[in-house]
This record gives structure tokens, sequence and C-alpha cells, in this order.
């Protein structure tokens, strides 16, 4: 079931990059037949206004469980989110999602941290991003991108016993991607 799961993004994206969806049906009539959700995978990615989720993997309402914030970091109300989906809701396929032009990491890479109380909220959002920049200052911004996601990843299983122990037991997979808004393509890695 896992591998179909990842398969449905798969096939998704590729329609959306070929211009031909086939789930972009929504309207009053659809909604209120979703008055229970039952999605299949979900999905963490950056706030960008360009990254529409269900749009770039071409997934009906209902489909994908979305946790969006700026560099899509993981932090307890992020983990607690995924938890909950995973252990009430019985999702079996987690994605990381990056993308090209990440905001947040530009923020990250030029802008310097500023130890105030006013600035403490950008502060403890990008220390992830930042923590990837120190380790090798001539990475490209692809790159940290992708590593962030990765880390962010790993975060995930490391800090949740919940998410380790369905992926010990193979009940749970989770990957990382990134989106080229250039080419509406993901890949996943």
């Amino acid at each position: 079931m896992i591998h179909n799961d990842l398969n449905k993004l798969i096939e998704g994206n590729k329609r959306f990059v070929n211009s031909s969806p086939i789930n972009h049906n929504v309207g009053v009539s659809i909604n209120s037949s979703l008055t229970t959700q039952n999605p299949f995978a979900i999905v963490l990615t950056c706030s960008d206004s360009r990254v529409g989720v269900n749009i770039i993997f071409d997934t009906k309402l209902g489909d994908l469980f979305i946790i969006k914030n700026a560099g899509n970091i993981v932090d307890m109300s992020t983990l607690a989110t995924i938890e909950f989906a995973v252990a009430k809701l019985n999702v079996s396929l987690i994605v990381v999602l990056s993308h090209q032009s990440c905001g947040a990491v530009d923020y990250a890479i030029t802008t310097p941290k500023i130890d105030t109380e006013r600035e403490k909220n950008f502060n403890f959002l990008l220390q992830q991003i930042r923590t990837i920049v120190s380790e090798d200052k001539n990475q490209s911004a692809e790159n940290i991108i992708k590593k962030n996601a990765a880390f962010s990843k790993q975060k995930i299983i490391q800090d949740s016993m919940i998410i380790a122990e369905k992926i010990e037991k193979k009940e749970l997979n989770i990957v990382t991607a990134f989106y080229k808004i250039s080419t509406g393509k993901v890949t996943f890695y």
C-alpha cells in the first residue's frame, strides 16, 4: 500500500507537468461529501504561495493532509500534527516537500541572526536552516533546500516514537521531495 500511495503522487505530478489534470472538479457538491477525512499521505511543505500541493500532485480535496510553514521546519506543533494524522487517520506516507527558490532558505543565507526579542520568532524558524548553511558556506541554495528537507525528515523520525515505531514495523514510509517551480516536476529522493 505504501508503494501505491507514492505512485499516486508520482502519477499525479506527471499529469500536472503535462497539463492534463483529472482531479480539480471542486464545488459545494464535492465538499459536502467530505464530512470525514481519509487522506492517503501527509505532506509537510513550505508556506510559499507557489506550492499548491493538491494541484502539483493532481489530487482531490481530502486526499492529502497538508502542513505548511516557512521552510518546512519541524517543531513540536508540526510534529504533533503529523503524529495525529499517522495515529488517528492511519496515514501511511509522509512527504517532506521542499521547493526551488525557497524564501526561508534565502532569508537564512542572506540575513544574519539578530539576538533581540523582536527577532526571536524569525530566529527560531531559521535556526534549522542556518545550521545547515554553517556546515558548508559554499553550498548552492538548492543543495541547502534539499538538505533542509532531509534534516526535517530525520527530525520527524528522531523526535517521534509513534512515527519511528510505525516505520520500523513497515506501516509507514517517509520520503523527501523537491518541487522545481520552473518545470512543475517533483523529484523524490
